[in-house]
């Protein structure tokens, strides 16, 4: 997990933050999250902050202990999904902002341009159609 969050441009121990919280049972503290992954908890500390920033995990807390707990979201499937189509909805702005900043060049860049940003106005609206339908099934 560690190497997939790596390869989507996240630090890696973000990415064994999720695996390990993927696979416990029950919320788990800094303490716990930093002794079963071998890192700091500092390392812990800043990465958990960064995953609930981004909607992948929460921290809950329980009666009785000031400690911090962290388990994933009930909703991880579409938050995950969020995220990707918000780096797609970036990606396009930048193709659109291309296409309107070099209207000048040559037809090949132009059709080039064209035909990514209809890519991904295609797949963006698919997504969140798919999206969409998710969201009924689940409820």
């Amino acid at each position: 997990m560690g190497l997939f969050f790596q390869s989507e441009r996240f630090a890696r121990i973000n990415g064994r933050i999720v695996g390990l919280l993927l696979v416990s049972d029950s919320a788990l503290s800094l303490d716990t999250l930093a002794s079963r992954l071998g890192v700091s908890k500092a390392s812990i500390s800043t990465g958990a902050r960064f995953l609930e920033r981004r909607g992948l995990v929460e921290r809950v807390s329980r009666p009785g202990d000031r400690r911090d707990y962290y388990q994933i979201v009930a909703d991880l499937p579409e938050q995950t999904t969020q995220l990707r189509l918000e780096r797609m909805r970036r990606f396009l702005a930048l193709i659109a902002e291309a296409r309107e900043t070099f209207p000048q060049k040559p037809a090949g860049v132009r059709n080039r341009l064209a035909k990514i940003e209809a890519a991904y106005e295609f797949l963006l609206e698919e997504f969140s159609s798919a999206l969409t339908e998710w969201r009924k099934r689940e409820a």
